[in-house]
C-alpha cells in the first residue's frame, strides 16, 4: 500500500521545470563588415533577446528587423562614457539628467517596439545610486522592463528598478572578454550558464552581435542544451515582478 500510495503521489507531481537560459545580444545597430550579418542573427530560430542601440546608423531597421523575424527586442541604453556625465554621488546633476532624458526619449522614438531595456558599457552610471533612482523613475513610466547587464559588481541598477516597481532581471555572465572572442570560449561561457541555470533554476548571459566566435557557439551548443533539457526563453520569461 505505502508503494503504491507513493507511486501515485508521484504521478500527480508537477514535473520539475526544466532549467532556463535567456541568450541576450547586444550592440544592434552598428554592424561592419567584418562582423555577423544581421540576417544571420534574425535567421535563429530559438528565442534570443537582442538588443538595438540608439543613436545609431541602422536603430530603426534593426529593431523592425528584429521584431519582424520574431525575437523579443529591447533598447541597449548607454549612460557613460558614451554620455558625458558627472554622477556626484549624492545627487543628480541636472545636466546629467537632461542628457539621459533627451537619449531616453530619442530610443523610444527610434525603437517604439521595445518591451525592456539594457545597459551598455555605463560601468559609473550603474553603480551611481541617485542618477538610477531618477533614471528608474522616467523608466517605470514607459512600461518597459529592465535588465542589469551588470557590468559592475557594485552596479545598484536592478536593486533600483525593483524599488521602482519595475519587472527586473539581471545578466550573470558574458560570452566573451577583451582578447577572448573564439568560438570556443563563448561555449565554454555558454556551459557555464547552462550549470548555473541547472543548480539555480535560470541563467541569463549577454552576447554581443559582432563576433564570428559567439554566432557559432550559439548555433552548436544550443541544440545540444536543448537535447539535454535545458530550455531557452526571452529575457522577459526571468523577470522578477
Amino acid at each position: 500500500m505505502r508503494r503504491l500510495a507513493l507511486f501515485l503521489l508521484l504521478l500527480s507531481s508537477p514535473a520539475a521545470s526544466a532549467p532556463k537560459i535567456a541568450v541576450v545580444v547586444d550592440d544592434f545597430g552598428l554592424t561592419y563588415k567584418k562582423n555577423v550579418p544581421d540576417e544571420k542573427w534574425y535567421e535563429l530560430k530559438f528565442p534570443i533577446t537582442y538588443a538595438v542601440m540608439p543613436a545609431s546608423p541602422r536603430s530603426v531597421e534593426s529593431g523592425k528587423k528584429t521584431k519582424a523575424a520574431g525575437h523579443e527586442l529591447i533598447i541597449h541604453f548607454p549612460f557613460d562614457p558614451y554620455l558625458s556625465l558627472k554622477l556626484p554621488k549624492d545627487s543628480v546633476d541636472p545636466k546629467d539628467l537632461e542628457q539621459v532624458e533627451k537619449l531616453l526619449d530619442q530610443a523610444f522614438k527610434q525603437i517604439p517596439d521595445a518591451v525592456g531595456l539594457n545597459n551598455h558599457r555605463s560601468y559609473k552610471g550603474t553603480m551611481n545610486r541617485p542618477m538610477m533612482t531618477a533614471f528608474m523613475e522616467r523608466l517605470k513610466k514607459r512600461g518597459v522592463y529592465f535588465l542589469d547587464s551588470h557590468v559592475s559588481p557594485k552596479s545598484v541598477a536592478f536593486e533600483e528598478a525593483r524599488k521602482a516597481g519595475i519587472p527586473a532581471t539581471k545578466n550573470w555572465i558574458f560570452m566573451e572578454e577583451p582578447k577572448h572572442y573564439s568560438k570556443e570560449f563563448a561555449a565554454q561561457m555558454l556551459r557555464r550558464c547552462a550549470a548555473r541555470a541547472k543548480k539555480l533554476g535560470s541563467c541569463v548571459i549577454i552576447g554581443h552581435h559582432y563576433f564570428h566566435g559567439t554566432y557559432e557557439a550559439l548555433v552548436d551548443e544550443v541544440p545540444k542544451l536543448q537535447a539535454e533539457g535545458f530550455e531557452f526563453v526571452f529575457a522577459s520569461a526571468l523577470l522578477e515582478q
